[in-house]
């Protein structure tokens, strides 16, 4: 007996519900859904809510994202996912293979409903990888001010730039900056620690290192400049000097390392130049490579080890404050850029004197060229046996 067409009913509703469902093949006209797909050798496939499934898709629009999952329509991503995801969903081309989730197995028009959320986080993780490892920037955006720098989002994913990551000039305008895109670098991916960090000044560094590399070529090493310091820190202080090039003026920074301040020792170069001082340097070294200028006060000062045998003589008594104890020997300071060694073999034991004290000594030996003296501890008293 023929099946009522409410059994039929029935019966199709079967087949597309099944998770997977074989048809047998069919060789006649076919008459029924079932002998069509039969005929045609087709599988028609079935899903329900939180499924994985694999496609590939064939169309890509503002409003929505189809892939082909095997089912009899197309799945679909749209609505709040489209918008969250956009830029990467809009990044999708035809025939490009996506991993999804069953959202909704079919909606009112018969598709199938996808998040591409899991596939498309985990291309953005590998993403933010490949982009910490080749140096190429990115574009972030700025959500707010947090305690030591600031939240920001790529794609979803929240991130961080520590506040030694941000540059000065943008340090300035922190509190207007919510919701603005900006250049960062990736310096370091944590998929699993959900940690996410970025560098900004890393972006502005290397824009003013490529300015700066480019100015090279118009400095002369051992040339003298007139510059203006800008920052002093614990190991010297950075200077800014003005280069002409193409008839256009451009400021170039280099470094004054804390030996170069001047000639005797300096322990803290915020006691020989503060920032806004302009001075006369000499530019002792350029690296092409780095874009690092070096520069020196001391080298346009003169010399003490010029004229050292003009002011210290052998077998003289001098006086002289110790700048520093080492295993070899005692340091003493003779005068500003002129140290002294009391060898350790010419010291009592115990009678050693400490850092800063002031002695008086014996020039055993003077070696200009060297830039070295020899000296010994004056004596108090006459040695036994002296006459």
């Amino acid at each position: 007996m023929a099946p009522t067409k409410k059994t039929k009913t029935k019966q199709t509703k079967s087949i597309e519900t099944e998770e997977v469902k074989k048809t047998p093949t069919f060789t006649g006209v076919p008459t029924t859904m079932e002998e069509l797909l039969a005929s045609t050798g087709y599988t028609l496939k079935g899903y329900k809510k939180g499924d994985t499934v694999e496609g590939k898709v064939t169309k890509v629009t503002a409003k929505e994202v189809l892939v082909d999952i095997g089912g009899k329509a197309e799945g679909v991503v749209m609505d709040r996912e489209l918008e969250l995801f956009k830029d990467l969903l809009m990044a999708l081309a035809i025939g490009d293979d996506v991993v999804a989730q069953i959202v909704v197995p079919e909606n009112d028009r018969g598709q199938a409903v996808l998040s591409l959320r899991k596939f498309v986080t985990e291309r953005r993780w590998n993403f933010l990888t490949d982009h910490q490892k080749n140096g190429e920037p990115i574009e972030v955006i700025v959500r707010e001010p947090v305690r030591g720098g600031l939240l920001v989002e790529y794609g979803g994913i929240r991130g961080y730039i520590p506040n030694s990551q941000i540059d000065g000039g943008f340090q300035k305008q922190m509190d207007k900056m919510n919701g603005r895109k900006v250049q960062v670098k990736v310096i370091e991916v944590d998929k699993e620690g959900n940690r996410l960090v970025f560098s900004q000044r890393a972006i502005s560094e290397a824009e003013a290192f490529a300015k700066q590399k480019d100015l090279l070529e118009e400095i002369d090493e051992g040339s003298t400049v007139q510059a203006t310091i800008t920052t002093v820190v614990p190991f010297g202080a950075f200077a800014k000097f003005t280069v002409k090039k193409d008839s256009k003026e451009e400021q170039v920074e280099g470094l004054i390392h804390i030996s170069e301040i001047a000639w005797e020792k300096v322990e803290d170069a915020s006691s020989y130049i503060k920032a806004g001082d302009s001075l006369k340097v000499k530019v002792t070294g350029i690296e092409k490579n780095t874009g690092k200028v070096n520069l020196s006060i001391k080298q346009l000062l003169p010399d003490p080890w010029e004229h050292v045998l003009d002011m210290f003589e052998k077998d003289t008594q001098v006086s002289g404050v110790v700048s520093k104890v080492t295993p070899i020997g005692i340091f003493v300071t003779l005068s500003p850029g002129v140290e002294g060694l009391i060898h350790i073999s010419k010291l009592a034991p115990g009678e050693e004197p400490k850092e800063g004290d002031d002695i008086a000594c014996i020039i055993e030996n003077v070696e200009p060229e060297k830039r070295k003296i020899s000296l010994s501890m004056a004596l108090h008293e006459k040695p036994i046996m002296y006459r």
